[in-house]
C-alpha cells in the first residue's frame, strides 16, 4: 500500500509542472512500455464531439472493412480493368454486403482462367484512393485493384503498373500498416500476419497509449489543462515545436525508412524524437521540383514560411476536422494571420497559386496539394544531377544508417548499381555489421564476398532484430546452397525459420533446399506446415505436387499442380511438372497439351524440342 501512495504522490507532482517545462518525453506516464493502447472507443466516452468530428477526417477513415458503408466502390460503376501486359482482367462485385474481386482471362469466347477472392479490407480514406486487401489465416496481402476516387476511375495499384503486377502476393507488413492504420496486434515471427487489425488511424496514434489516462480519469484525478500539463496522455499542442512536427512527419514523410537497431515501426510514440526510431530518406536531385504523395513534410521544410517562422503542420491544419467540412476561407484566414498585406487586399484562395495541386511521381490519377509554400512556375524543372539520399528528419545520420538507406532504396525502389557503391562506401566507415554486409553482398550478387564475410566474422545475435537476422540467415543459406556448401546452407536455413517461423518465403526456400538434397520427408514437413499457415502460395503447391510425383501418388500430384496453376495461370514450372507427370503415366497426348501451353507463355522454351521428339 505504501508503494502505491508514493507512486500516486509522484504522479501528482508531475501533474503540477507548468506548461512548457517538459524537456524529456519520459515525463509522460504513457510512454512507459507497460502502458497499453485502449482503442478509440474508450476515448469517445469522454471526448464524443472531438471523436465524431475526427472520424470524418481522412485519417479516421483510412482503413476499414470492405463493406458498402466504407467503400468508395459503393457509388461507382464498379469499373473493370485490364492488365494488357499480363493479359489479366479484374472485376469487383458485391455479394450482399461483401466485396469480391474476380481475376480472369478470356481467349476467344472461353474463360481460360478465373480466380475469385474476397476483399477483407479497404485501405485509403477515399479522398484520393481506395485500395484493397485480403486476409487468410491472419496474413494480409494487397490485391491488384485500386479505385482512384478523384478521377473516378479504376486501375492497377501504385507499383503494379508497367509489367510489375504482383497480383495477390504483395505483403502488407508493419511499415505499411503502421501509417495507414492504428497499431495492429502483429504476430511475432512474421512479416504480415496479424492476430487482429483495428479500423482507421485512431486517437492514440497522435496522443500515445491511453491506458493510464483512462484509469486516472476514472479514479477522479482531473487536471486543469488550462494551467497544467496532464502527463497521463500526450497533447501534441503542448510539445516543443520539433516534437510536434515529429508526430506528423512519422507518417507524412514517406520515403526510405531506416529503423534504428532494435526498433520496430510501432515503437514511435508522440513526444519522442522520431530519430530515436527511424531515419527517413528521400532521393534528391538538383533543380527538381517533383515530389511523391506523402512528402508534405519535406516540401513544407523547403518553404520560406517554415524557415522564417515557428510553424508546424497544425499551424494550418486541425487534425480533428475534415478539410471537406471547412469554410472556403479557412486556409485564406490562416495565411492572413501572418501576411497582413493579403488581408488588406482581401486576397482569396491563396493556396491555388502558392500551394497548387499537382500530380505526384509515385501515384497515378491523383492530384495533391504541394506543401512547398511559395511562387510556383507553371513548368517544373526536369531532374538534374542526383545529389544523394538525404535523411529529411535527421541532419546527422550515422554512416550505418546511410548504408542501410542505399541498400533498401536499391532493393525496394530503384535497382541502380550506384546505390550499392554508395552503400559500400558508408559500410567501410563502420564496424563489420553482419546483416547489412550480407544484404550488400547478396544484392551485389557477390557470392564469394558473402561467403568470405560469413566465414570470417562471428555473429553476435543480440545486436540484431529477429526479422533482419532471419532475412540474412535465409540469404546466406541460399548462397551457400548455390555454391554446394550444403551442410552450412542447411544450418542457416534452419536458423532463419527458427527466428521467423511464420515467414512463408523462408519456409519455401528451406523446403526447396531439402528437396534438392533428396530429403523428401523433411521437405514435405516444411511445405505441409507452410500450406497450413497460408495456402495461397503457388510455390507450396508446386513443391508438394513434385514430392507427390516422386512418391508416385499421381492423383495427389495432379491436384497440387493444378492448384498452383489456379493461383497463377502462367506458372511454367507447374506445367513442366504436369508434362513429367503425364509422361510417367504414358499419357503422351496430355503431355503435348501441356507443352503447347508452355509455348503459349514462353515461346522460346525448350518445350518445342520436346514436342518434336514426341
Amino acid at each position: 500500500m505504501k508503494n502505491i501512495v508514493i507512486a500516486l504522490f509522484s504522479t501528482l507532482l508531475l501533474f503540477a509542472c507548468q506548461r512548457g517545462e517538459v524537456s524529456n518525453y519520459t515525463q509522460y506516464l504513457n510512454h512507459n512500455d507497460t502502458v497499453k493502447y485502449v482503442g478509440k472507443q474508450e476515448c469517445r466516452v469522454c471526448h464524443a464531439e472531438i471523436y465524431d468530428s475526427y472520424m470524418q477526417t481522412g485519417m479516421g477513415q483510412s482503413f476499414h472493412f470492405a463493406t458498402k458503408e466504407h467503400s468508395a466502390l459503393t457509388t461507382s460503376e464498379m469499373p473493370l480493368i485490364h492488365d494488357s501486359i499480363k493479359n489479366l482482367s479484374y472485376q469487383p462485385f458485391w455479394k450482399n454486403d461483401s466485396l469480391y474481386l474476380k481475376e480472369f482471362r478470356i481467349k476467344g469466347r472461353d474463360t481460360t482462367h478465373l480466380l475469385i477472392k474476397k476483399v477483407n479490407y479497404k485501405i485509403g480514406s477515399g479522398q484520393h484512393t481506395n485500395s484493397h486487401l485480403f486476409e487468410i489465416n491472419g496474413y494480409v496481402h494487397q490485391m491488384p485493384y485500386t479505385y482512384y476516387t478523384q478521377s473516378a476511375i479504376a486501375d492497377l495499384p501504385p507499383g503494379f503498373e508497367k509489367g510489375n503486377n504482383t497480383r495477390f502476393s504483395r505483403e502488407i507488413g508493419l511499415e505499411c500498416m503502421s501509417c495507414h492504420n492504428a497499431y495492429p496486434n502483429h504476430v511475432e515471427g512474421s512479416l504480415n500476419k496479424y492476430n487482429s487489425i483495428p479500423s482507421g488511424i485512431d486517437c492514440e496514434r497522435c496522443h500515445g497509449p491511453g491506458e493510464v489516462h483512462v484509469k486516472q480519469k476514472l479514479a477522479g484525478h482531473i487536471i486543469d489543462t488550462s494551467k497544467y500539463i496532464d502527463y497521463t496522455i500526450v497533447n501534441p499542442a503542448k510539445l516543443p515545436l520539433d516534437l510536434q512536427f515529429d508526430v506528423c512527419q512519422r507518417c507524412h514523410l514517406q520515403g526510405t525508412a531506416v529503423l534504428a537497431e532494435g526498433k520496430t515501426f510501432t515503437d514511435f510514440k508522440p513526444g519522442m524524437p522520431l530519430t530515436e526510431v527511424m531515419d527517413v530518406y528521400l532521393p534528391k536531385h538538383k533543380d527538381s521540383e517533383s515530389f511523391i504523395m506523402a512528402s508534405h513534410v519535406d516540401r513544407l521544410k523547403e518553404s520560406a514560411c517554415f524557415k522564417t517562422a515557428e510553424m508546424t503542420c497544425v499551424s494550418c491544419h486541425n487534425p480533428h476536422k475534415s478539410v471537406t467540412t471547412l469554410s472556403a476561407t479557412y486556409f485564406d484566414n490562416k495565411c492572413m494571420q501572418c501576411h497582413e498585406v493579403c488581408k488588406e487586399e482581401q486576397t482569396q484562395n491563396c493556396t491555388s497559386c502558392h500551394m497548387p495541386k499537382s500530380s505526384s511521381t509515385d501515384i497515378m490519377h491523383v492530384a495533391i496539394t504541394d506543401h512547398k509554400i511559395g511562387i510556383h512556375n507553371d513548368v517544373k524543372a526536369e531532374k538534374g544531377a542526383f545529389l544523394g539520399l538525404i535523411a529529411i528528419n535527421n541532419a546527422k545520420p550515422t554512416n550505418l544508417s546511410k548504408a542501410k538507406a542505399y541498400l533498401k532504396h536499391f532493393e525496394s525502389f530503384e535497382a541502380n548499381p550506384n546505390y550499392l557503391d554508395s552503400a559500400f562506401y558508408f559500410l567501410q566507415k563502420t564496424a563489420p555489421y553482419f546483416t547489412v554486409y550480407v544484404q550488400y553482398f547478396y544484392l551485389k550478387q557477390d557470392d564469394k564476398g558473402l561467403i568470405n564475410f560469413v566465414m570470417n566474422n562471428e555473429v553476435d545475435s543480440t545486436k540484431y532484430s529477429n526479422s533482419s537476422l532471419a532475412m540474412a540467415y535465409s540469404r546466406v543459406g541460399e548462397v551457400f546452397a548455390r555454391n554446394k556448401m550444403s551442410s552450412t546452407a542447411e544450418k542457416y536455413f534452419n536458423k532463419a525459420t527458427i527466428r521467423m517461423p511464420f515467414v512463408i518465403d523462408y519456409k519455401i526456400k528451406q523446403g526447396a533446399f531439402l528437396l534438392k538434397q533428396k530429403q523428401l520427408s523433411a521437405s514435405k514437413i516444411v511445405f505441409s506446415d507452410a500450406l497450413t499457415l497460408n495456402p495461397t502460395f503457388k510455390e507450396i503447391h508446386l513443391n508438394l505436387g513434385y514430392i507427390s510425383l516422386l512418391e508416385h501418388n499421381f492423383e495427389k500430384a495432379d491436384l497440387y499442380l493444378k492448384q498452383a496453376l489456379a493461383l497463377d495461370p502462367d506458372y511454367v514450372l507447374a506445367y513442366e511438372n504436369l508434362v513429367l507427370l503425364a509422361q510417367m503415366q504414358n499419357k503422351i497426348e496430355q503431355a503435348k497439351v501441356y507443352l503447347n501451353k508452355i509455348l503459349e507463355i514462353a515461346p522460346a522454351h525448350k518445350a518445342k524440342e520436346i514436342l518434336q521428339k514426341l
